[in-house]
């Protein structure tokens, strides 16, 4: 990533009022359980305070919903985008009855925060400048350094970090939209789509890559590009994720208008 992109992030707190909270109700023993087969990530690792990006799959290795999994005195939450709320408890609510799990919509308030790079901090990203990370509580919000929604999920882009639309559901698998790098463990035990999932990332040909695009604000040569999520403006850029065919990657790079593709 060329060095001036990160002129982009900003160091705060935001309000994420599009997400809330699903406490995950019933025994923790019965409840790691289920969340362990069903999740795509490995929630046994996870300690007090701790969030994971994660998922769900269907039986073809498809992704349901996405979503951050924070675990906060031996109970754990689901952050998901309202939106999606109803699809994500639809889709599991068959398996979690088996469990007596149930899940509970939350009052508390999601705040997220981005910050300078900090090992002894716990957070669910990050790389050699930054990190981002999120609280759960019903604090109050008027932050003196306080950031942007775009400050927010543009540091999100940067990371290679992808949050689906409603609209998504079902039509990406794992691999397609880096969530095998970033919500996907590939050591833990079965979860529906596991086996697909596997198969697609040690056996298949991937043909497509998925970029975060940094571009001119008026860029707008979209043909050989199939962008993901949002697109935000933010000092006069363009920032994006995409899919784009790994053969059309120079052609690509090579557009005017173009200042970054990693």
């Amino acid at each position: 990533m060329k060095t001036d992109i990160y002129n982009l992030i900003e160091f705060g707190t935001h309000h994420i009022k599009d997400w809330c909270a699903l406490d995950v109700v019933g025994d923790l023993i019965k409840v790691e359980e289920f969340l362990q087969g069903q999740l795509t990530s490995d929630i046994s690792v996870m300690t007090n305070n701790t969030s994971q990006l994660s998922s769900i799959c269907n039986q073809k290795g498809q992704v349901i919903a996405d979503f951050i999994i924070y675990k906060q005195d031996n109970k754990f939450k689901i952050i998901i985008n309202k939106n999606c709320v109803e699809l994500f408890k639809e889709e599991l609510a068959p398996f979690a009855k088996f469990f007596f799990t149930t899940f509970e919509l939350s009052d508390k308030k999601i705040i997220g925060k981005v910050s300078k790079k900090d090992n002894s901090m716990p957070c669910y990203s990050s790389n050699d400048l930054f990190q981002t990370s999120i609280e759960v509580n019903n604090k109050d919000l008027s932050i003196e350094n306080s950031i942007s929604y775009e400050n927010w999920i543009v540091a999100h882009k940067l990371l290679g970090i992808l949050f689906l639309n409603k609209e998504d559901s079902g039509k990406y698998r794992p691999l397609e939209i880096n969530f095998d790098n970033l919500r996907v463990s590939f050591e833990k035990g079965c979860y529906r789509g596991q086996e697909i999932v596997a198969r697609m990332k040690y056996l298949g040909i991937n043909r497509r890559k998925f970029c975060t695009f940094t571009t001119e604000s008026d860029f707008n040569e979209f043909s050989n590009i199939k962008i993901l999520g949002e697109t935000i403006k933010l000092k006069e850029k363009q920032i994006f994720n995409a899919i784009v065919k790994r053969d059309k990657l120079d052609q690509i790079k090579k557009l005017s208008g173009i200042i970054d593709i990693y």
